[in-house]
């Protein structure tokens, strides 16, 4: 990952390097071509009323040596042509074709531009134009026309020079595209690169590993905080499948050892086994059933998909106290309700009837004949809140902390049991974004009271 961002930061750096300093050589040769030609004419105006005044005076001599002096200071070449007659030379030998055809398309204005030649270093920048007539000169200057040149390999040595620097420039801004690139993604990938590591030490089993949260962009340190907030959940379910596996272990073994024994015992018995014998026997079945079914329906809620609806919590209350009644009737127990006409809350369909279910058969097991049973439901607030309450023995507030645990059972009741009910109940709430309190009631017993969000 880290080359393909280093890569693509060096391309992107070169298309915009490209943009940029192509267009500049460009123009640069247009303005090398043009100041030159521009300095020429202006050479050429000025020297040509130099000439006119000497060749007029007809100090020829003279105007030669002005040729060459500005010659050889400026790299030029001067012609002064009359007709087919040279008035001045910067240089011997006879004119050549090209200046002599440029003399002879001279009149009245200055022609300029470039004289193309056999190689490029031959060709030449011209600028020529008619010597301004005097007519009380001595000579005359009628038809006399100055041509001033230049070579181009200058210029083009000069442009050559430009597009080398504009290159150099170009080279050195890559370059420290390329350290500024390293560094980017360097500084973009180190973390990511640190955050993998974690995740692969974490995949091996060493949940106590964390991904750095400090350093890196933010979205990678908010990657890096779910990451940890995912390992730390892991070791939590992780933790709570071990105690999970060992209590349902040590809970398994009692009935399993108490059923060995008694098949044992019937199975060396002289006599046919008895009907208490065998219900002995059946009675440890049905508790090694209860409590399978009790860490099947733990499971279940493990793997449930928490998909929370609005349902009515008072409908519910009133339809599974109806229920109800009639064993509290048998046992001896008055069931009262106390609900308004609707409480709307979030919960999972189907899970509120589990909870109250389960909590009215804690109360039942706990309360003795003649005791009472509430049923209450309330609003609080941005809340609602459930209540079974019973007039049973209850317990202290250490055993109320404990009651929520999976496999704990109550030292003062005697009722049958896997321990696993309150648990079965505190999970379901849970998953319905709700919690359970297990309080002290007023009148000695317990008051199971679960809170829920009100729906919208």
């Amino acid at each position: 990952m880290r080359n393909r961002l280093l890569l693509g930061f060096i391309l992107f750096a070169f298309i915009a390097m490209a943009l940029l300093v192509i267009p500049i050589g460009f123009t640069l040769n247009a303005h090398e071509n043009a100041s030159t030609l521009s300095a020429l004419k202006r050479d050429t105006s000025a020297l040509s009323s130099l000439l006119a005044n000497d060749i007029g005076a007809n100090r020829l001599t003279e105007a030669e040596k002005l040729a060459r002096s500005y010659a050889r200071t400026s790299g030029r070449q001067v012609l002064v042509v009359q007709g087919t007659t040279t008035l001045a030379t910067s240089k011997g030998g006879p004119v050549d074709k090209e200046l002599a055809q440029i003399a002879r398309s001279v009149h009245t204005s200055q022609l300029s531009g470039v004289i193309p030649g056999s190689s490029a270093g031959e060709s030449r920048y011209y600028v020529a134009m008619p010597l301004p007539d005097d007519r009380s000169a001595i000579h005359p200057l009628d038809g006399a026309v100055l041509i001033v040149t230049y070579p181009v390999k200058v210029i083009t040595k000069i442009i050559h020079g430009n597009w080398r620097n504009l290159g150099l420039y170009g080279i050195m801004m890559l370059l420290l595209a390329c350290v500024f690139g390293f560094f980017i993604s360097n500084s973009l990938t180190r973390p990511l690169r640190r955050i993998v590591t974690a995740v692969d030490t974490i995949g091996q089993g060493q949940l106590d590993v964390r991904a750095p949260t400090t350093i890196g962009p933010p979205e990678l340190r908010r990657l890096a905080e779910t990451i940890n907030a995912t390992s730390s959940r892991l070791i939590d379910l992780l933790e709570v499948q071990r105690a999970f596996v060992e209590d349902a272990s040590h809970q398994l073994r009692t009935p399993l050892t108490a059923l060995q024994l008694h098949l044992e015992n019937l199975q060396y018995g002289e006599q046919r086994p008895t009907p208490e014998e065998f219900a002995l026997v059946l009675s440890e079945v049905g508790r090694l059933n209860r409590l399978v079914e009790s860490l099947l329906e733990l499971a279940r809620n493990e793997a449930r998909a928490p998909i929370l609806a609005a349902v009515d919590l008072s409908d519910i209350v009133q339809n599974r106290a109806a229920f109800w009644r009639p064993l509290a009737m048998e046992h001896g127990l008055d069931l009262a309700v106390s609900t308004p006409t609707e409480i709307r809350v979030l919960a999972i369909a189907g899970v509120l009837e589990q909870v109250v279910d389960s909590l009215l058969s804690n109360a039942f097991d706990a309360t003795p004949a003649g005791g009472r049973i509430l049923v209450a439901a309330s609003k609080a607030e941005s809340r609602a809140e459930l209540h079974v309450i019973d007039t049973g023995v209850g317990l202290d507030a250490a055993h109320r902390e404990l009651a929520l645990r999976r496999f704990w059972r109550s030292p003062q009741n005697d009722a049958e049991g896997s321990g696993l009910g309150l648990a079965i109940v505190d999970q379901l709430v849970r998953l319905s974004g709700g919690t359970i309190e297990l309080r002290e009631a007023p009148d000695c017993g317990i008051d199971a009271t679960v809170l829920l969000r009100l729906a919208p």
